[in-house]
């Protein structure tokens, strides 16, 4: 499992982070349950124990085999919360520390070719997107603007593509507002990025992508650039208005 305050890797069993000595609130709930469990096991032993003096034959023996049932099932739920890693992430984690280095090189090449979708399909495929190693820190900025721009990207597409599917009717209408809220997410990523990054190469993306997304959308939705521009400019409400007389033809 991980630390939540370092980030590095921790025993389930270790009360404190052997690296930044932070508290490991799993290890404190494990050793919380670990006493209750064994009173609650010490108690019917007793009381098990009690009752079999009390009673001879059969009723000893079910004595006896009712407190080996309850003693298994009791250590059984211990043993399960002792090994179970409660971090389902964590491979993903150590895969993406242990290929940094080469899942960066081919990060860098497809936003070298303009592959923006693909390199956020490889973020998400190799659980990069939510655990990016410290090789990645370089990436930040178009990451930000990236996600934003594949969601845009991904629903013009199914809008488009659909449209005239009947079993798609009422999905494209949330898929309508959906875009109108990521292409506005986009832009408040957009300006924000593009005036933190101060690589000219990474900056290059940012501001490619914002080319790339004009230009979807001026093939999509059969505007020109100033209509484009128009557009941009409506409410959130206005541009579902705008897309559902593109889409529906209303």
């Amino acid at each position: 499992m991980v630390c939540e305050k370092c980030k590095h890797e921790v025993g389930p069993e270790e009360l404190n982070c052997p690296h930044c000595g932070a508290i490991n609130p799993f290890a404190v709930q494990h050793e919380s349950n670990m006493r209750r469990y064994k009173k609650k096991f010490e108690a019917t032993e007793k009381e098990v124990t009690g009752y079999t003096k009390a009673t001879e034959g059969l009723g000893k023996k079910a004595a006896i085999l009712v407190a080996l049932i309850i003693g298994i099932i009791v250590m059984n739920v211990i043993s399960s919360m002792n090994y179970s890693d409660p971090d389902e992430d964590a491979e993903a984690r150590r895969d993406a520390q242990k290929n940094a280095a080469a899942y960066a090189e081919e990060v860098d090449g497809l936003l070298a070719r303009g592959e923006y979708t693909e390199y956020v399909s490889f973020l998400y495929a190799h659980e990069l997107m939510n655990f990016p190693p410290e090789e990645f820190s370089r990436f930040r900025s178009v990451q930000y603007v990236a996600k934003e721009y594949y969601e845009c990207i991904r629903l013009m597409e199914e809008m488009v593509l659909r449209s005239d599917d009947p079993e798609y009717f009422d999905s494209l209408d949330t898929d309508i507002k959906n875009f109108s809220m990521y292409v506005e997410g986009f832009y408040e990523v957009f300006e924000a990025q593009k005036s933190s990054e101060k690589d000219e190469v990474y900056l290059g993306y940012i501001m490619d992508m914002e080319t790339e997304l004009h230009a979807a959308m001026r093939a999509y939705f059969s505007m020109s650039e100033e209509e484009v521009g128009e557009f941009l400019g409506l409410s959130r409400a206005q541009k579902s208005v705008k897309l559902r007389e593109v889409l529906r033809h209303e």
